[in-house]
């Protein structure tokens, strides 16, 4: 799997791999590994559209234009990481390159960049677009996925900020188009 294109280096490689190594390295149990994981699935998409819906369905015209943004954001990140740019830079997973305790399947799509990531910083960018009071904890539980990613062995450092910054990009953009008159 060689890349079409070489991924930027948004850290430098001997950063990558000691805060690889630093969180991939905090201790691994069954329970722990449980409770990660499900954090880890909230960047899959679903936990954040269900959230936008909630938004929609019960914060009045506000709430409707946030919950939108949040799943249009959500859905339309993972879709554009998934499908247009990880195939172009293919970066091999940790577990790939190296020896790596892996928890859940070892996928082999490319690693770079985390689509948790991004699709979970693109939710918490359009929810806290709307409701400002919301960033403290939307942010941490976007970050929380980024580090998920990376202490259950699938992600490097850099593809979950790769990831966070695509997000941001991507939810910065949605918000601001449902914000505008013409939507909704």
């Amino acid at each position: 799997m060689e890349p079409v294109i070489t991924p930027p280096q948004l850290l430098p490689p001997s950063v990558d791999r000691r805060l690889f190594d630093a969180i991939h390295g905090l201790p691994h149990s069954p329970v722990s590994d449980r409770y990660i994981s499900l954090i880890s699935d909230l960047g899959e998409g679903l936990g954040w559209v269900v959230a936008g819906v909630g938004l929609a369905w019960l914060g009045g015209p506000k709430g409707r234009r946030a919950g939108i943004a949040t799943a249009l954001a959500s859905l339309g990140t993972t879709y554009a990481v998934q499908r247009m740019v990880k195939p172009m830079f293919r970066r091999r997973r940790p577990f790939v390159t190296r020896e790596v305790l892996v928890v859940g399947i070892r996928t082999s799509d490319a690693s770079f960049p985390s689509g948790h990531t991004a699709s979970s910083f693109a939710a918490a960018t359009a929810v806290s677009t709307f409701y400002p009071n919301a960033a403290p904890l939307v942010f941490t539980l976007a970050t929380l996925v980024g580090a998920s990613r990376v202490h259950l062995g699938h992600h490097f450092p850099s593809d979950v900020t790769a990831g966070a910054l695509i997000g941001i990009g991507t939810g910065t953009l949605t918000a601001w188009l449902l914000k505008l008159p013409r939507f909704l």
